[in-house]
């Protein structure tokens, strides 16, 4: 899975196709690390609750590929914008996964940490409303539902 000096593209992957540190070590290649002074990660995990406490056995994520990859893409580039930020990656995953596997990765080098904290907590706020994802809740009880 890590494939050193690979840039890595923000996106939609599947589960198993990268991990935290490959996206940390693409962020490392942009020419203009040498101006940060911090990475920042969020690594959104599935959790044995619905928001509801409802318990869960698993979950299944789908995408809308083009279009969440383009979304991704411009909260990207917006983040982008913000004084002090580097880089940032959004890699969201698909699949079927089980309690604590991983999910979501957002990773972003910033020169100080005031806006690296700012722009990493915006990122995921905008990731959690804006992209085109659904997930599949798979209840103990055997039911479940597409949310979005």
């Amino acid at each position: 899975m890590n494939t050193p000096n690979k840039k890595i593209r923000s996106g939609i992957y599947k589960k198993g196709e990268i991990d935290l540190p490959t996206i940390i070590e693409s962020i490392k290649l942009n020419p203009n690390i040498k101006e940060a002074g911090s990475i920042f990660s969020f690594n959104g995990i599935v959790r044995e609750t619905t928001k509801d406490g409802e318990p869960v056995s698993g979950l299944t994520i789908d995408a809308y590929d083009e279009l969440a990859n383009k979304t991704i893409s411009r909260i990207c580039k917006d983040i982008k914008q913000i004084e002090g930020i580097i880089d940032i990656k959004i890699i969201h995953l698909k699949g079927d996964f089980n309690i604590s596997d991983d999910l979501v990765f957002v990773v972003v080098a910033s020169a100080h940490r005031e806006e690296g904290f700012k722009a990493l907590r915006t990122a995921v706020e905008r990731y959690k409303s804006e992209i085109e994802v659904w997930k599949r809740e798979e209840l103990i009880d055997g039911s479940s539902e597409w949310t979005h």
